[in-house]
């Protein structure tokens, strides 16, 4: 089934890959698990949020072994942000998290996901995008308020995309992750993604 269903994604995002798991938070947890137990995560502030069943971003953080590293403010995190936490060293990846159900207004600014994609490939590290909801079509077309499309995030620099199946449409509860087939394959690898799929 994850085959079939991998293969379809790729279609519909244009990844090299996909992986299908119970899940969003299992597509998280599966991710960072992989890619940073036992090393740091950047994250900024902004965007430690709540999902679904009261579970928090640090908390999901948590359960795979990574080590949470907050940069920035709640309302305002630059580039730099990550840039002087980055020295510190250890760091696995960056991960960006989509603020699909509230909104920060007013004094705000955010790194965007190109310019920290480009801040990740130069240090040689992956970025994820937690992208939540998950859209694979243009929401003008669905007459719904705009949201980013997983291809957009491929398309801007992230190495993995995570989103969920179900969250936007109330399609079947699922996790899927987006990436090069090589990340992909290591995933698939970790003994987690049999429990989660």
């Amino acid at each position: 089934a994850d085959g079939h269903c991998g293969a379809l994604l790729q279609e519909l995002t244009g990844a090299e890959g996909a992986l299908v798991v119970n899940n969003g938070a299992a597509a998280l947890v599966l991710a960072l698990s992989t890619m940073a137990a036992g090393r740091r995560v950047l994250v900024s502030r902004g965007e430690l949020i709540e999902i679904g069943g009261g579970f928090r971003i640090p908390e999901i953080m948590e359960s795979s072994g990574a080590f949470l590293r907050e940069v920035g403010s709640t309302n305002r995190t630059h580039l730099q942000d990550y840039r002087e936490a980055l020295v510190e060293g250890d760091t696995a990846l960056i991960l960006k998290v989509h603020r699909s159900n509230f909104r920060i207004t007013g004094f705000t600014e955010d790194a965007t996901l190109p310019s920290l994609a480009e801040l990740a490939s130069q240090n040689g590290i992956p970025l994820l995008h937690d992208l939540g909801s998950g859209l694979f079509v243009d929401s003008d077309a669905l007459s719904l308020p705009s949201e980013p499309l997983a291809s957009d995030s491929l398309c801007a620099g992230a190495d993995l995309v995570a989103i969920s199946g179900d969250k936007l449409l109330g399609g079947p509860q699922a996790g899927i992750i987006l990436g090069p087939s090589e990340l992909i394959h290591s995933l698939r690898q970790n003994p987690l993604c049999r429990a989660l799929r």
